[in-house]
């Protein structure tokens, strides 16, 4: 196992949530996952690294949604109560999470960042994600994801709203 793996699986032993390891080929595009672990697109949680621009600071934030999903980055950035959110360049991913393209996880709190996490995924009775590893996956129960990060909630629907 790698860094990045080890750190995860100590964070949700250490917190004693439950989640399923899941060894596979490696899968980093949608289409490569769906492929190796036959799930649907729907239950595959891709995660995104930001760099969100605030009131005269940068910071960074992970923006969790189903892998089908493009992210509505302005609408990220009114959550986070930023002015302008982008992708983090995959030099400041590995720097700031030990991971490379395709290998983080919705676990932010590991990294001292907040989490966004897709209304739709907290639909499904479990959700996928690569584990710091692009050949080891979780499988886990997505409110138990929301919970543990105390994630807002991210929707393209304007029922959701920003979290003062």
């Amino acid at each position: 196992m790698d860094r990045a793996h080890d750190r995860i699986v100590k964070y949700l032993n250490s917190n004693g949530v439950e989640y399923e390891v899941i060894r596979h080929r490696p899968a980093a595009s949608a289409e490569e996952y769906h492929q190796a672990l036959g799930t649907r697109y729907e239950q595959q949680a891709k995660s995104i690294f930001l760099r969100v621009k605030r009131a005269g600071e940068k910071r960074f934030a992970v923006l969790t949604i189903q892998a089908q999903k493009r992210a509505d980055l302005r609408r990220a950035a009114a959550l986070l109560g930023g002015r302008e959110a982008k992708m983090a360049t995959r030099e400041q991913l590995e720097q700031q999470t030990g991971c490379t393209f395709g290998e983080l996880t919705p676990f932010g709190r590991l990294y001292h960042v907040p989490v966004l996490i897709d209304a739709d995924l907290l639909t499904q009775d479990e959700i996928y994600f690569n584990a710091g590893d692009l050949s080891i996956s979780l499988r886990m129960d997505p409110n138990a994801v929301r919970d543990l990060e105390q994630a807002q909630i991210y929707s393209t629907d304007d029922s959701y709203r920003a979290v003062p």
